[in-house]
Order: C-alpha cells, then structure tokens, then sequence
C-alpha cells in the first residue's frame, strides 16, 4: 500500500469508528456507563481493531513518509549477527535483544516492525481491559484515536512502546501484582530508558505526592518556572550527562526547524491541559476520590510538568509522550468508573466524538510524525 495513504486510512477508520461508538451513546437515555453494564466483559470488538492496527501498522512500507521508520530499518539491517549487543542495565538492551534476535533468526525488516507493532498495541490493549474491564471497546477508541498513537506506532517506535509497557506496569501495580509491575518497568527501561520519568512519577504518587491537587499546584508552578527559568534549567540538566539523548535534545539545534516554532510552546501546553481539565472537574471540583485515578492523575501531572519545564528541547513532543501517553486513559477511566455527570453515557459520547474529531483535525492540518 502507498505510504502517503496510511494516514488518511487510519483517520477515517478511527473517525467512522468513534462516530458511530458516539452517536450510540449519545443516544443512550441513562448513565449505564457508569454502573458498569455498557460492554460488560465484550472483548472480541476490540481485540478484533488491536489485531487489525498491530498488523496493518507493522506491515506499512518503508518510507519517509513514516519519519524514524526508514532509520529504523536501516539499523535493522545493519546489525551484525554475529556480535551480542551489549546486555548493560544502563543501556537500552532489551531492545538491542530483540532486534539481534529477530535478525539472527531471519525475520525480515517487515516481520521485525509486526512484532514491535504487536507490543505497541497489544500491550494497551491488556492495559485498558484493566482500567476499564466493563467498557474495553469504549477504552481503546480512546487510546486508538489519540493524537500521538499513530505517530508513536509507526516513527518514535522505542519510546511508543516503552510508554505502553509502563502503562501496562500501572495496571499491573494497582491490581497489587507488584512483582509484575516491576519486571514490566524494568523491560520498559531496557527499550526506552526516558521511561524512568512517569516510572518516577508513579513512585512519587504512592509515596510522596498522593493528592492530584497537590501535583495540579506543581503543574500550575511549572509554566511559571519554565517561563523564567527553563533556559537555565535545561542547560543545568544537559550538563549532568545522565542521558546522552538528553543532552543532544537539550543543546542541539539542527533539528529545532522540525517544529512550527520553537521555544515556549502554548498550544502543546493547551493539549496537554485536556485531561487535566478532566481531573480537575472529577478530583476537584466534584470531589470524588478513586486510588487507581488518583496514581494516573498525579504520575501525569508530575511528568508533564518536569516536560513543560525543558520544553525548549528539540523534539519537545517526545519528552511530552512521557506523559501524553496516559492521556485517554485518564479520559476514560472517569466515565467508566466514576459516577460524575447526570446521562454519562451522553457525556461519554460527546467527549469521544470531540476527541477523535480534535486528532483528525490536527493531523490532516497541522501534525507530522516528527
């Protein structure tokens, strides 16, 4: 298939698909959501879509168009099967395993990207079934139709994957099934070694910071500081040398005309402020308290403050990611568990239409996979 059709593919799929979820919510007279009875237990749907996106994605051609694909493959082929990549904890070695594995055993680069693909998809799809059990198919529209899912499938591969393993470590966690949740993290780490700022974030909330209103005044203080002082800091943090992507993202500028603009960005600080509008409305201002929200709200809000604060980084989306990735579940977790509307079947609907139609507007207007 033509690379350049990929995207206007997965924009209709996910605009048909949320639409008609919508609209059948919205025309459902009560707050069934909410009690539990909407999808109760139903998998097959959305195992069904997780199957078909791991495919259709792991397949896709390699392209440009797909931003880091091309080095990605390029990398593939280069590896070398008679040399064992370096198994250091302080290396990205589970994925530098995977990849020798797949090559010294003859997969192709395709059948490479389709086992990626599978840990991508799959792994928030166990996730959602967790958080939300009673409407799996309403959580993974969600996860499905964020902004960052196709773009984080098919270009920054490490960090979508490494992100998705850490959301299914939360679950994992608040199920009490810690000894899971810490080998989970640990592989997220050995992929993608940025995941140690929600990991951190997720210590900070049970141990420390355990009141989302708590971590919301650090997010507020954050704008503030990174407005004053976010050069400073970045520069401070770059010259510790405790990540050499770090450091090249904190100092270097070839990339900075990847982006509309540089510098303080407000429109990635409005988008990221959507769930936060939602915590703030269910924690807040009506005042209800659920343990599992409370971890994702304050392990949200910590990472996208430590963002806003180097914001000025090249490839500022990235480090974003560290916290968008958690982004639907936030949104859906409320209207599946926590009674906070009058006909939240409605609201429920409403939100989910506004979701997917705000990710195919900034997609077919504005984004790129960068």
């Amino acid at each position: 298939m033509n690379a350049l059709l990929y995207t206007p593919i997965y924009l209709t799929i996910i605009g048909i698909l949320s639409l008609a979820m919508g609209l059948k919510l919205i025309a459902t007279d009560g707050d069934t959501l909410a009690i539990g009875e909407e999808n109760k237990g139903n998998f097959i749907l959305p195992f069904a879509i997780s199957v078909f996106f791991a495919i259709w994605m792991g397949i896709r051609p390699i392209s440009f168009v797909f931003g880091d694909t091309w080095a990605y493959a390029h990398s593939y082929n280069l590896i070398d099967v008679h040399t064992l990549p370096s198994l250091m904890l302080n290396t990205e070695w589970l994925w530098s395993f995977i990849s020798f594995l797949c090559k010294k055993y003859g997969l192709s680069v395709h059948q490479y990207f389709l086992i990626i693909e599978i840990g991508y998809v799959f792994s928030a799809f166990w996730a959602v079934k967790k958080f939300v059990p009673t409407s799996p198919y309403l959580g993974i529209l969600f996860v499905f139709s964020s902004l960052m899912f196709f773009t984080f499938g098919v270009n920054g591969l490490r960090n979508g994957l490494a992100c998705h393993v850490v959301m299914l470590a939360m679950a994992f966690f608040m199920e009490d099934k810690r000894i899971i949740a810490f080998v989970l993290a640990f592989f997220a780490l050995g992929i993608h070694r940025s995941v140690m700022l929600p990991i951190a974030g997720v210590i900070a909330s049970i141990t420390v910071i355990k009141e989302p209103k708590i971590a919301l005044y650090i997010w507020l203080s954050s704008i503030l500081i990174s407005l004053f002082f976010g050069k400073e800091i970045t520069s401070f943090m770059s010259s510790l040398g405790f990540d050499e992507r770090m450091t090249f993202y904190t100092t270097s500028h070839e990339y900075d005309n990847q982006f509309s603009s540089t510098g303080f960005r407000w429109d990635f600080i409005l988008f990221s402020a959507m769930p936060i509008a939602m915590i703030f409305y269910v924690n807040i201002w009506k005042d209800l308290h659920d343990g599992w929200y409370n971890i994702l709200a304050t392990t949200y809000l910590l990472s996208n403050a430590f963002w806003i604060i180097v914001i000025r980084t090249s490839f500022t989306n990235r480090f974003a990611y560290l916290s968008w990735f958690l982004m639907p579940i936030l949104l859906v977790y409320p209207l599946c568990n926590m009674k906070a509307w009058e006909n939240q079947d409605r609201v429920a609907g409403q939100i989910l239409i506004a979701y997917t139609a705000f990710t195919i507007f900034m997609m077919t207007f504005f984004w790129s996979y960068r």
